[in-house]
């Protein structure tokens, strides 16, 4: 089962609502309209095959709407009207069946823009698609970054009260390969080449004096060499032992308690404020239920340091080159705040977003 197209009813005071359902509908939503009369109690009721429910009851200035889950199939009579004296706005979805030859048919042939963050979530908890793969799959070249133009699907939201710092950050999901620096390429190399240079030139002198030296000078040259050999070998075991302190490091947190896990580094420079950014992202909430995702097609361009997207995402951005891949996670103060963004993210939300820089100018 999947939620397709957008289903909407006003209810009226005094007047009813009835129709027999030819397409299955999901109700997900009740809210109270702009225009507020007094301040007492409005209800919602459906009648189902003569039988009356009541789906939920609003009152000005305490509860203004109400999340839904009722499901109404094809072939009921079913009417809907209202006990009060508020207009009510029911909002759902239209539902689609998938067909038994889904499995059958190639996943080229889905575009999963075309779902919303609720079909992507059902569709990943029937095990349809996978997501840790969707923006593996995305496309970076089937964009126009011209004509591209920022969209409002990430707004600010501005909060006053400071959530705690993430103090454990994620590991990283894959190992990369020991890489060994440059520097200490280099001082192997030079402690090499002190060594053969000092063993040589023990070599020249030893000839030049052979036929004038004694035993003994010749055993204390010997002691010598040992010596300078010995100086240098501590030294080659020291440049080996040596390492990067920043080697390995995947995760930092920046400011606000931001924590950015480094999943990948791009090319080239990186974007400064001011600079407009082109972004593929999912972004999930720490149960990993995903509320918006834009993978593939048209990335979401904005202006980088302008206010134009949460701070969480000024921050966590600042400094990524082209093509690098991050996983940021994000504290409610530096994102919805103790409001969230009803009805998908909840009041004081920690998000988690995958995101990765298309292209930047």
């Amino acid at each position: 089962m999947m939620f397709r197209g957008f289903w909407g009813l006003v209810l009226a005071p005094g007047k009813s609502y009835s129709q027999t359902v030819d397409a299955s509908f999901r109700v997900s939503n009740a809210a109270l309209g702009t225009d507020i009369e007094g301040e007492t109690r409005t209800s919602v009721v459906v009648t189902v095959d003569d039988h009356k429910f009541v789906l939920c009851s609003l009152t000005p200035n305490k509860i203004e709407q109400q999340s839904l889950d009722v499901i109404l199939t094809e072939g009921e009579e079913v009417t809907f009207e209202i006990q009060g004296d508020n207009t009510v706005h029911l909002t759902g979805n239209f539902i689609a069946e998938l067909s038994e030859d889904s499995d059958d048919e190639s996943d080229e042939d889905i575009d999963l823009n075309d779902f919303t963050p609720e079909e992507l979530q059902e569709m990943i908890d029937e095990g349809l698609i996978d997501p840790d793969k969707l923006l593996e799959d995305s496309d970076d070249e089937n964009y126009d970054s011209d004509d591209a133009e920022a969209d409002e699907r990430i707004r600010e939201i501005t909060d006053e009260e400071e959530a705690k710092l993430i103090e454990e950050t994620e590991s990283a999901s894959e190992e990369e390969p020991e890489l060994v620096p440059i520097k200490e390429v280099k001082i192997k190399k030079q402690a090499e080449k002190k060594r053969k240079a000092a063993e040589e030139a023990a070599k020249a002198a030893e000839e030049q004096t052979k036929s004038k030296k004694t035993k003994k000078e010749k055993a204390n040259e010997k002691v010598k060499a040992n010596e300078k050999v010995k100086e240098e070998k501590p030294k080659e075991e020291k440049s080996k032992d040596a390492k990067p302190k920043d080697e390995g490091k995947k995760t930092k947190t920046l400011a606000g308690g931001i924590v950015a896990e480094i999943k990948k580094e791009g090319s080239g420079a990186g974007a400064k404020k001011g600079a407009r950014v082109g972004m593929y992202y999912i972004g999930k909430l720490t149960n990993g239920k995903v509320f918006d995702q834009n993978t593939k097609g048209k990335p979401f361009w904005f202006r980088l340091g302008a206010g134009e997207v949460i701070k969480g995402w000024d921050i966590g951005i600042l400094g990524m080159n082209k093509g690098a891949e991050r996983r940021l996670t994000i504290p409610a103060s530096m994102a919805y705040g103790k409001r969230g963004a009803p009805p998908d993210i909840p009041p004081n939300s920690t998000l988690v977003f995958d995101i990765r820089l298309v292209d930047f100018k």
